[in-house]
């Protein structure tokens, strides 16, 4: 008897106040139950919960209708869960930012209707190897979008016309060989653009509209330098100041344009803004006789630009990138 009254005392494994930790951040309450060996989300966490730290857990799938009752919940961070699989059956009207980074995550739902508020959406460090064409309808808030290091080959046309208002997107790190030609078709606040590691050899015509766009980066692609490069060669020499080359560890803000990064895999590592195009038909279906003696040199002072940075509690990781 005394046993038993024993264990009744005893504090259950998983009542959230003994498993997570609870703190105040600005006005969000956060809860943190990062790797507490959890398979499924703790039965009492507060219903005023804000930010939810899940990560390093063994969730394996994870349900947004597990979560409908939050209705403050506005960051959720289910990195590095061992998840294979996300269900959207439930909506979560506030969450704004949702980590789902270092995952196992063959294929993504489509997230709109579940996730009207979302503004940042980390997927980097899955296994995703595709993407379905309305995986980002009713996305009309993102701002930044995170894919890199998944098993990327091709991306759907029209992937991100529902996201006008998006600044970042990171794509490096895939497989990708080629790119739609209308991709950034409409993002006029996109500032970021990751496109490096992957197996690209040309740009399709027109790629980059009128964007301006301050960080891109591009290097450590297949590029193919031929008369289908032209556009891409040309947009390099009138963007030099806004190719980089990306080191790990440093702010995009304080690193040093490096246009050169950007090589001929068919030319022995020329730069791609070099590529003489000989031969080559023109705009106007003469013949383009350009040299490398005539391509001016590319500018290496900073031109000063200016973009958003998100100063909320989101983590991003670039460690792997």
């Amino acid at each position: 008897m005394a046993l038993l009254i024993l264990l009744f005392l005893l504090p259950s494994p998983l009542h959230s106040q003994h498993t997570c930790s609870i703190s105040k951040v600005t006005s969000l309450l956060e809860v943190n139950c990062e790797n507490k060996k959890l398979t499924a989300l703790p039965a009492d966490l507060p219903a005023d919960t804000g930010i939810l730290h899940l990560g390093e857990n063994q969730l394996g799938t994870f349900s947004t209708a597990s979560l409908v009752h939050f209705t403050h919940l506005t960051y959720l961070y289910l990195d590095r869960c061992e998840l294979t699989s996300l269900q959207t059956n439930g909506k979560l009207i506030k969450l704004e930012n949702l980590d789902l980074s270092h995952n196992n995550l063959k294929s993504l739902p489509s997230l709109g209707w579940a996730l009207p508020a979302l503004t940042t959406l980390d997927v980097s460090f899955n296994k995703l190897g595709s993407l379905s064409p309305g995986v980002l309808d009713g996305l009309s808030q993102l701002q930044e979008l995170y894919l890199q290091n998944n098993d990327l080959k091709s991306l759907p046309p029209g992937l991100l016309l529902p996201t006008t208002k998006l600044k970042k997107l990171n794509l490096a790190n895939n497989k990708l060989r080629e790119l739609p030609s209308g991709l950034l078709d409409g993002l006029e606040d996109l500032d970021t653009l990751y496109l490096q590691r992957n197996w690209l050899r040309t740009i399709p015509k027109g790629f980059f509209g009128t964007l301006l766009l301050p960080f891109v980066f591009l290097h450590a692609n297949s590029w193919y330098c031929d008369c289908e490069i032209l556009y891409f060669r040309h947009w390099l020499q009138e963007n030099a100041n806004n190719v980089y080359l990306w080191k790990q560890g440093v702010d995009v803000k304080d690193t040093t344009p490096n246009v050169a990064s950007v090589r001929c895999a068919n030319l022995d590592n020329a730069p791609v803004y070099s590529y003489p195009g000989k031969g080559c038909p023109t705009s106007s279906g003469d013949t383009d006789y350009d040299d490398y003696d005539d391509i001016p040199d590319v500018p290496t002072t900073r031109t000063e630009v200016k973009f958003s940075t998100n100063t909320k509690v989101h983590t991003t990781h670039w460690s792997l990138l």
